[in-house]
């Protein structure tokens, strides 16, 4: 019983442990459960402001939701307007690329042309080489029949210098005038003169008038010194294209002294002495003086030809006044004739040194105020018999005396200055 009483004592205790135990556990498991409840609520507490932040967060993750459709609607706006423009892009783009297949096949069309214009042009240069090849040819023939042809012509040109130094030609001169050239040109252009009447002003004995006459020229002939006029008149005065006038020429129709000449050297050298009488009272070279005067009638060239006393178609007019020739120049008018032939004297010329009205500078600017551009000097030096020439100048060498032909075509000065550049050497100046 005992046994039974201590079986159930311990019953007794072990339910007691167990109850002790089970109500340990359920303090603890209330103590854990009311810790679990401050954790819901915290947690509740957590999880409504979570709430509340997540409703923030819906709302701004919203807007943006919003803001990112609005711009993709812009954007998609946007793609879209590039993909037109894409697509303008590649239409142009076609174009431009059928245009530039249509230019390639312009330049390749070209560039076939351009490549028969360069065999073209192969073929001609090649023609252009094998020409200068034959020209060049030609020119060394050429070159070596000038060659030839110079050796030949310096042949002849030493022939000639020697025939000339052995005297086998020779030019002929009248040393007592020294006139013969100057008559010979007026001679030469009795070809090419439109009239074949010449006047003769100073025409003294004839010696010219008679040259004239020969050739073919009615001759107008001045002379006012009685005595030589009537030595004239019975030399050509026979001849029916002969016609003399006792009176001098001049600027104006005047009555004037005429300067009588004397010949005072033991020799008389001068021959003649009635040729350097003069209107003029000027100077004179040694031996010669002016011993009287006369009075003579003087006129004008225009006067006479508006008396018809002479005709107008005149073609030659040549002058020798002892140093009165540009009064007589002076006194033309509004004539003009197609050759007019001057004596001048140079300023240190011993008959030109004062009173002498007939230096060539003055002469040539007053026919160039007559329209007379083109004029050839033939000259002499004083002492000295040789002869040259120069053209269109107005200076006078030293000493030298002349005659100095104007001319008012071209044509006719062509041709006087071919027959002196013949017949004797050329004047150069040099600076």
């Amino acid at each position: 019983m005992i046994k039974q009483l201590l079986k159930n004592n311990k019953i007794a205790q072990r339910a007691k442990a167990i109850k002790d135990l089970f109500l340990e556990k359920l303090d603890t498991l209330n103590l854990k459960s009311d810790q679990q409840l401050g954790s819901i609520d915290r947690l509740s507490d957590h999880l409504l402001e979570a709430r509340k932040a997540s409703d923030s967060n819906i709302n701004t993750l919203q807007n943006n939701v919003n803001a990112l459709l609005e711009n993709g609607a812009f954007l998609l706006k946007f793609s879209i307007d590039v993909v037109n423009g894409l697509q303008r892009v590649i239409e142009e783009s076609k174009q431009q690329q059928q245009t530039a297949q249509q230019i390639y096949q312009s330049i390749g069309d070209s560039y076939k042309t351009v490549e028969q214009i360069h065999q073209e042009f192969q073929k001609i240069r090649d023609e252009a080489q094998r020409y200068n090849q034959s020209v060049m040819q030609k020119l060394i023939e050429v070159q070596e029949e000038d060659r030839v042809q110079n050796i030949s012509t310096e042949k002849i040109l030493n022939q000639v210098y020697a025939d000339i130094h052995n005297q086998k030609f020779k030019v002929v001169t009248d040393q007592a005038y020294f006139q013969d050239i100057d008559i010979g040109l007026m001679l030469y252009l009795y070809s090419f003169l439109p009239n074949h009447r010449a006047i003769d002003i100073g025409a003294n004995r004839g010696d010219i008038s008679s040259r004239l006459l020969e050739t073919g020229y009615e001759v107008y002939a001045f002379e006012p010194f009685p005595p030589v006029l009537a030595v004239l008149q019975e030399r050509l005065g026979k001849n029916t294209n002969f016609h003399s006038f006792p009176f001098a020429l001049g600027s104006a129709n005047e009555t004037r002294d005429l300067n009588l000449a004397v010949d005072q050297t033991e020799d008389k050298i001068y021959d003649d002495a009635t040729f350097y009488s003069s209107l003029t009272r000027h100077s004179l070279a040694e031996g010669l003086i002016f011993s009287e005067t006369i009075p003579v009638t003087v006129k004008t060239l225009a006067s006479l030809h508006d008396s018809n006393e002479i005709p107008s178609d005149i073609g030659l007019v040549k002058i020798d006044t002892e140093g009165f020739d540009l009064e007589v120049i002076k006194g033309m008018g509004d004539f003009r004739y197609p050759v007019v032939v001057a004596e001048f004297w140079d300023p240190t010329f011993p008959f030109g040194r004062t009173g002498a009205m007939n230096y060539l500078k003055d002469m040539v600017r007053a026919m160039k105020e007559r329209d007379y551009r083109w004029h050839i000097v033939v000259y002499r030096i004083w002492g000295s018999h040789d002869v040259s020439y120069y053209c269109n100048s107005d200076y006078s060498l030293d000493n030298s005396w002349g005659n100095v032909f104007f001319f008012q075509d071209y044509e006719v000065f062509n041709h006087a200055l071919r027959w002196c550049s013949s017949v004797m050497p050329a004047t150069y100046f040099s600076v």
